[in-house]
């Protein structure tokens, strides 16, 4: 049987939270600075106020979204004949969508992100049997911030045949990602109809939206590209306390931003997603790796499933400074209760310091970890085969099973077999190197590198890539404001180019 759902509401109790999301929605509302998407929900039946920005929406508008929205939708990778479906029980496992810093596994020092962490990213995970997307997840600071975006994109298109995640940051970055992952997918129609991109979108919490990235989210919407919408709404700080409040402003924050989505571009893919968690009350930090985290994951999942929608959660996740054991316990419990509790999108692999931070050796342990949580979730099967009686009856009282051929035929499926984590005695383990898992975990990835070639972007498309990324370099910063509605560079930013 396999391991069941794991459930911490009743159904009592998402009727209550989704009862109290529907008041928040009708009698508060949210605030939003985005005029074209102020006037959408006007339309709709929204009562707005232009002073305050807020929205206020009846149920009645949610539920109309909620019916145009997909239950499941299949994301193609770089080559069409790589592709997920995402909804109902599938699960898929990706790397986060965060990192600004790496642990260079060559010093042990912390450093920023380069270009080049990026592609090798890319490259370890189109080798990866269980991580299945990438994002634009590692930032690259020896480029441009004007040009972040575009050298993602062609680097993922070069390294990678897997599925892209990437924020709509705004008009001009947004357009710019449609017409270059266009260039890959065939055209705009062969994007639309087999979505490559899959957005995040955050509402700021308590209650309000961000404008920059909403105009950015509405250009992914027109493609139908899918949109995760994800709160990151922190119990006691911008949110209630208690996890149940924090539950229904954020499935409030989730369904005003779903309903737009569904305005623009009707049956566009939305995932109920969540990054939200506690705040430390000791030092007014975040806490990912809370056993709280978990906690709400498995809720929203319940809510996800609730409104026939497909959830996503960023799991796996740890405060902790260092690859040691915090960081080990933590990872491994927000990442089983999101498994557990069937999060179909699980944005996890890795990260630490609150998912700021990334490691190569990282990855490859949480490669390892979702191999065995995978495994956690079949759970026994029980059938004439497997119960073996008349194996336990050939063999007796005190004979051996190792050379049976039961044992040869069903262990590679009843066992996960670990490719990092040592089993040996002692004597064998220190005759080896006495190598910790880290310094497995280097060597995989150092080989992987050196030996896998992922399959070749074809040249055409390389050129259109390389030739777009030239005609981006020509950008000032200015510029992206100007296409913002913006004409004056706010203050306190750098004079980039």
């Amino acid at each position: 049987m396999k391991l069941p759902r794991l459930e911490v509401l009743s159904s009592d109790d998402i009727t209550q939270i989704h009862n109290a999301s529907m008041e928040i929605l009708e009698d508060v509302g949210v605030k939003i600075d985005v005029g074209e998407a102020r006037e959408i929900l006007r339309k709709a039946g929204a009562e707005v106020n232009e002073e305050s920005h807020m929205v206020k929406m009846p149920e009645y508008m949610v539920k109309e979204a909620l019916n145009k929205a997909p239950s499941q939708f299949i994301l193609y990778g770089r080559e069409e004949k790589f592709k997920l479906r995402v909804g109902g029980d599938t699960l898929t496992f990706t790397f986060s969508p965060t990192p600004v810093k790496i642990i260079d596994s060559e010093t042990g020092k912390v450093r920023e992100t380069t270009l080049k962490d990026v592609e090798n990213k890319y490259r370890l995970i189109d080798a990866l049997k269980y991580i299945n997307t990438s994002h634009t997840d590692v930032w690259a600071h020896d480029v441009p911030l004007t040009t972040i975006h575009a050298y993602e994109i062609l680097t993922w298109a070069k390294n990678t045949i897997k599925c892209f995640g990437i924020g709509p940051y705004g008009v001009m970055a947004s357009q710019d990602v449609i017409n270059m992952v266009s260039m890959v997918a065939g055209g705009e129609e062969e994007l639309i109809k087999k979505p490559r991109i899959i957005g995040f979108y955050n509402p700021v919490s308590p209650l309000q939206t961000s404008d920059i990235v909403m105009r950015g989210m509405m250009i992914f919407n027109r493609y139908k590209q899918p949109m995760i919408i994800a709160p990151e709404a922190q119990a006691g700080a911008t949110a209630p306390s208690t996890l149940a409040g924090l539950l229904v402003q954020q499935n409030a924050e989730i369904l005003s931003s779903l309903v737009l989505c569904e305005l623009v571009s009707p049956g566009t893919p939305v995932l109920y997603g969540t990054v939200s968690t506690i705040t430390d009350m000791r030092t007014g930090n975040i806490a990912l790796g809370s056993i709280e985290t978990g906690l709400i994951y498995a809720a929203s999942a319940q809510l996800a499933k609730f409104y026939r929608l497909p959830s996503r959660a960023l799991a796996g996740t740890s405060e902790s400074m260092l690859v040691d054991i915090q960081a080990g316990f933590e990872k491994a419990l927000t990442l089983f209760m999101a498994a557990a509790a069937r999060i179909n999108y699980i944005t996890c692999a890795g990260t630490i310091e609150s998912s700021i931070t990334t490691n190569m050796e990282l990855i490859m342990i949480d490669e390892e970890l979702i191999g065995m949580i995978r495994r956690s979730l079949e759970g026994i099967e029980v059938n004439e085969n497997t119960l073996a009686v008349d194996v336990i009856k050939e063999v007796g009282a005190g004979g051996s099973y190792l050379s049976h051929k039961h044992t040869l035929k069903n262990f590679q499926k009843e066992q996960y077999i670990p490719f990092l984590i040592d089993r040996s005695k002692r004597e064998v383990w220190e005759k080896r190197g006495s190598k910790s898992i880290i310094d497995v975990a280097r060597e995989k990835w150092q080989k992987i590198l050196k030996e896998h070639q992922p399959e070749p972007l074809d040249k055409s498309i390389e050129k259109n890539l390389l030739d777009y990324l030239e005609m981006v370099k020509k950008r000032t910063l200015d510029d992206y404001f100007k296409a913002e509605g913006i004409e004056r560079r706010p203050t306190g930013l750098p004079n980039l180019p």
